[in-house]
């Protein structure tokens, strides 16, 4: 797997004592700019498959600890327990062998790097994960505490056990592991997010300009689901977001609605038709303009995605449904993964007997290749602003968005990745899209990095919803074939 040089780019230096330090480049010199810096051995790789088996209560002990951090990145109230878990984060890459771990600051929380890059003549792997997660709701929807971890019938409970904290631990383990057997046959940098629950804000920035420690040939990100425990899967694209905010606005004031009800435009009433207005009955979105740019999924796409991908019987079943909805003539697998959607999130008005002076709605769109963020954004607008009634006035807010991402099948580091994860599951990954957003992957494409997405999460893990949790099988397999993943990229 190549890349080209950068025009003009640097060389790295070796420093006293055999440090590699790499001055712009993802590059360490002294080698081929593929992937591999020789073959691993596999006396090796099996002494770092045997270093994780042996340490398994410590990586789990190392996720519990994880856990009962709520790092709630969009909440104000955890600052400083992002910025405590980052600490713990920091002092554990330190502990396993890596180099110039840094905490940086972020916006609302920091993030973590780390580095190793002594290996001469290999490139850089860059991992990313991330430690924050999205707001637990209410304690009463849950049958265990959300940041009280707890170890029952094959699966560790609570907030973030599965998106991304269980998902980054295997990577860790991973690591540590190679770093205990010599290190690793590729070089690598780390990178741990504490913002990727709100969009990743000041990591995409630092990535705009490249800073060293964001430089590599590679991407490895788990933060994806399997189709089922015994099934994994290599991602091969994401859809981008697009995430606004609806705000309706009437009366100075509550309105007494025994008093007014009846005799003037309501900001709820008016919130629901337009939320409404976006969507035909059919589940088609009825945004002019909004399929525009939609690129249809190719027929052998299309025959992958019916042959290995989930039944819609098997796709509902987690989420308790029967039936499912939306755009006519594709599957529900399909609507979720390969074609583009408008998802209300949240709807907010808050007023007792009363007509309430403000509603708000917030809506996440799901964006497929060719689809344009401020080019979606621009037909809401124009479909909303069409349709708000006399009496209230509306205002559409961006808040965060990110383009969508394709795998290249050719990539040499696919066949890699299907070769670590066939020892370890007893099959190679399938192939197959995700319909979920990691914004610094999207930008990362951006910049020339390819990412593969080869996560260990599962559908029914209740990612961002009540009693989330992460399967230990998916933990220990996880960190095997990370393992192996790393023999296979450096053999390449």
């Amino acid at each position: 797997m190549t890349r080209s040089r950068e025009a003009g780019a640097e060389r790295a230096r070796t420093a006293p004592g055999g440090t590699v330090r790499p001055a712009v480049a993802g590059h360490v010199p002294g080698g081929s700019a593929s992937l591999g810096g020789g073959r691993t051995s596999g006396a090796r790789t099996t002494a770092a498959l045997r270093h994780t088996r042996a340490r398994r209560a410590r990586t789990l002990s190392l996720l519990c600890d994880l856990i009962r951090h709520p790092t709630v990145s969009a909440d104000p109230a955890h600052r400083a327990d992002l910025r405590a878990c980052a600490a713990v984060l920091a002092a554990h890459l330190r502990r396993i062998g890596l180099d110039a771990v840094t905490v940086r600051p972020g916006r609302a929380a920091p993030y973590v790097t780390g580095e190793w890059l002594r290996r001469p003549g290999a490139p850089v792997v860059l991992v990313y994960g991330h430690y924050d997660v999205q707001p637990a709701g209410p304690r009463s929807a849950w049958a265990t505490q959300p940041f009280r971890p707890t170890v029952h019938a094959g699966y560790v409970h609570g907030r973030g056990a599965s998106d991304d904290k269980g998902q980054l631990v295997a990577q860790l383990a991973a690591i540590e592991a190679w770093l205990a057997a010599g290190g690793p046959p590729v070089n690598l940098r780390i990178v741990l997010d504490g913002e990727e629950e709100i969009g990743s804000p000041a990591l995409r920035h630092h990535l705009l300009r490249r800073p060293a420690f964001l430089r590599a040939d590679l991407a490895v990100v788990s933060d994806t689901r399997m189709r089922d425990p015994h099934t994994p899967v290599l991602v091969t694209g994401l859809r981008g977001s697009l995430a606004v905010r609806l705000d309706v606005t009437g009366p100075t004031t509550d309105l007494h609605a025994g008093a007014y009800g009846g005799a003037v435009a309501e900001p709820a009433q008016a919130l629901c038709a337009l939320v409404a207005s976006l969507h035909r009955p059919d589940g088609r979105v009825a945004v002019e303009g909004f399929y525009d740019d939609v690129r249809p999924p190719h027929p052998d796409t299309r025959a992958r995605l019916a042959r290995d991908g989930p039944t819609d019987q098997q796709f509902l079943a987690p989420a308790g449904l029967r039936y499912g909805h939306g755009e006519p003539g594709h599957s529900a697998f399909e609507r979720a993964t390969v074609r583009p959607a408008v998802v209300v999130t949240a709807l907010h008005a808050a007023a007792r007997a009363a007509v309430p002076r403000r509603a708000g709605a917030e809506l996440g769109v799901r964006l497929v290749p060719g689809q344009r963020p401020a080019t979606v954004f621009r037909a809401l607008r124009t479909h909303l602003a069409q349709r708000v009634p006399r009496g209230v006035r509306a205002r559409l807010t961006p808040l965060s968005s990110c383009g969508p991402y394709q795998l290249d099948l050719r990539d040499p580091a696919v066949a890699a990745a299907r070769r670590a994860a066939a020892p370890v599951f007893g099959r190679a990954p399938l192939l197959l899209p995700s319909g979920g957003s990691i914004p610094f992957v999207g930008d990362l494409a951006t910049t020339g990095t390819r990412t593969l997405l080869l996560g260990f999460g599962l559908p029914d893990d209740n990612i961002h919803a009540p009693d989330e949790r992460f399967a230990l099988s998916s933990l220990h397999r996880g960190t095997d074939t990370c393992v192996r993943l790393y023999a296979e990229l450096g053999a390449l």
